[in-house]
């Protein structure tokens, strides 16, 4: 399941960068849940900040959410990793799930950049 706060341990797979931007579609609310977790360490995607902009963090309600569609991308190298039925897709190359990432697109078309769809239909078929 991904969280807000898995966002704070991911790194690029390509190029190793971190933190990635997450980029929700759709998400789950779970009002019941309540879940005493510590702050994230250097990057709060639930804010969109980093370590010294954070005061008084919502951790507990970060906790209740889960994304179900969206996708992570690299400010570094601009590669993205979509969020499929609450699952990171963070393969490379030809262990990407092409049929099931083109689905994705096909389905979100207009919530995901132009420059990301291309980029993805572009690759080769592995």
């Amino acid at each position: 399941m991904v969280k807000y706060r898995l966002t704070n341990y991911l790194i690029c797979p390509e190029c190793r960068h971190t933190p990635l931007s997450l980029n929700v579609i759709e998400k789950t609310y779970h009002k019941n849940r309540d879940i005493d977790v510590k702050p994230c360490d250097f990057y709060c995607a639930y804010l969109d900040k980093r370590e010294g902009d954070i005061e008084n963090p919502p951790c507990r309600e970060c906790m209740k959410y889960e994304v179900v569609y969206g996708y992570f991308l690299c400010s570094k190298c601009g590669e993205w990793y979509p969020i499929i039925d609450k699952i990171a897709i963070m393969h490379r190359g030809k262990y990407r799930p092409r049929k099931a990432i083109i689905e994705f697109i096909e389905k979100y078309r207009d919530m995901i950049p132009d420059n990301l769809v291309r980029r993805e239909l572009s690759r080769e078929k592995g």
